[in-house]
């Protein structure tokens, strides 16, 4: 496993510094497939489980179908409240909470130590180095010059230690979607 301990050491510091730098903290959006729970005070008939369709839509009683995708829970919380605030009850007391998230993966493939699929544990974001890692690392033959990255069919190519370098940079950090691929391609030499 070539790099492996300084991969991991220079993520860690890599991730530390970002933590420590001005990058803002964004609260999770809800996306199709995720399910989230609704608590309405006092009704136990409006508080329950609501799976997020395809089409980012919840389908709620009173109200039918709502647009949840792309909203945090607070703020689909507020929408939750105003439609029921306009017609059925009276100062509503809403809760939203994300229960199930979403499956998330990448894959990471080639010169790896355990290649394949990856999940990316929710609420957290991976770049392309911390999927390296969490893929046990570069074997021997890991042309580290030739990292492929490809997010949805476009296909660019890396060097592993500007990928590191931009770790200290979250502009230039290239975050993890899911459905994307990294190859790390064998060296010829």
């Amino acid at each position: 496993m070539v790099c492996c301990a300084a991969l991991l050491g220079a993520i860690g510091a890599s991730t530390a510094q970002a933590a420590a730098t001005d990058e803002p903290v964004t609260d999770y959006r809800i996306h199709p497939l995720d399910t989230i729970y609704v608590f309405v005070l006092g009704e136990t008939n409006l508080c329950l489980d609501c799976k997020v369709q395809a089409s980012g839509e919840i389908s709620y009683p009173l109200l039918g179908n709502v647009n949840v995708a792309g909203e945090t829970a607070f703020e689909a919380q507020k929408k939750l409240r105003d439609l029921l605030a306009a017609d059925y009850l009276v100062n509503p007391q809403i809760v939203v909470t994300v229960k199930n998230y979403r499956v998330r993966t990448v894959t990471v493939m080639g010169e790896v130590t355990k290649g394949g699929a990856l999940v990316i544990p929710e609420e957290q974001k991976w770049s392309i180095p911390e999927a390296i890692g969490q893929a046990g690392g570069f074997t021997k033959m890991a042309d580290l010059k030739k990292i492929k990255f490809t997010r949805n069919g476009v296909t660019k190519t890396y060097k592993f230690q500007q990928l590191l370098k931009d770790l200290n940079d979250p502009r230039k950090t290239i975050w993890l979607e899911p459905g994307d691929v990294i190859t790390v391609p064998q060296t010829l030499f």
